[in-house]
């Protein structure tokens, strides 16, 4: 055989060799460059949905109290007939399976959970003082129903005769700063199962 048909029977064989090594190192770059899916660890994916579950009843909570808005004020009241303020945010948060003191001098055997104003989220107790700013110890609260920066709103219900009964008051557009005692964290609600 000369060497002019020995290329002639090698070179294609030689050029069919050459293309498939070239397709199959393109086929194995096209799946290198695949990315793989990420995963959310599922530790982080439960802490989401527990921020999630909360934040709805939150916002239930809020929904809820909003409902007794223009009850009227009566001293020692805990029902919708009438509520005093700690009457009214225990009524609301024994509704969401929160426990809290009946009265609000009760309120300091809870300071150990304070918070910072600015840290406040829907659903904590702001404390103030009574109508005496010289006392201070707790004489009124409510329950923060909105917060945003330079805005934090809270419901309650005051004995004052220009918002009488449960209103929903803007805290910095109000006379309460001065009054101002702390923001307790409450746990998050839960809303009780019907039976």
């Amino acid at each position: 055989m000369t060497p002019k048909t020995y290329l002639k029977r090698i070179f294609p064989l030689s050029f069919l060799l050459l293309i498939a090594c070239e397709t199959h190192v393109n086929a194995a770059s096209q799946v290198t460059k695949e990315t793989p899916n990420k995963t959310i660890p599922s530790s982080q994916q439960n802490h989401t949905k527990n921020q999630s579950k909360a934040k709805i009843e939150q916002r239930k909570m809020i929904d809820f109290a909003r409902k007794y808005i223009g009850t009227r004020y009566v001293w020692g009241g805990v029902t919708p007939k009438g509520f005093d303020c700690s009457g009214f945010i225990k009524y609301i948060y024994n509704h969401f399976n929160i426990s809290i003191p009946r009265t609000t001098a009760g309120y300091t055997q809870l300071f150990n959970h304070s918070i910072t104003l600015k840290d406040a989220k829907i659903g904590d107790l702001i404390v103030f003082t009574g109508t005496n700013l010289k006392i201070r110890k707790p004489g009124h609260a409510g329950i923060i129903t909105e917060t945003k920066p330079g805005l934090i709103k809270f419901i309650h219900s005051s004995s004052s005769k220009k918002h009488f009964g449960v209103t929903e008051t803007s805290y910095y557009q109000s006379g309460y700063p001065k009054r101002y005692l702390t923001v307790i964290r409450m746990p998050n609600p839960s809303s009780k199962r019907e039976k």
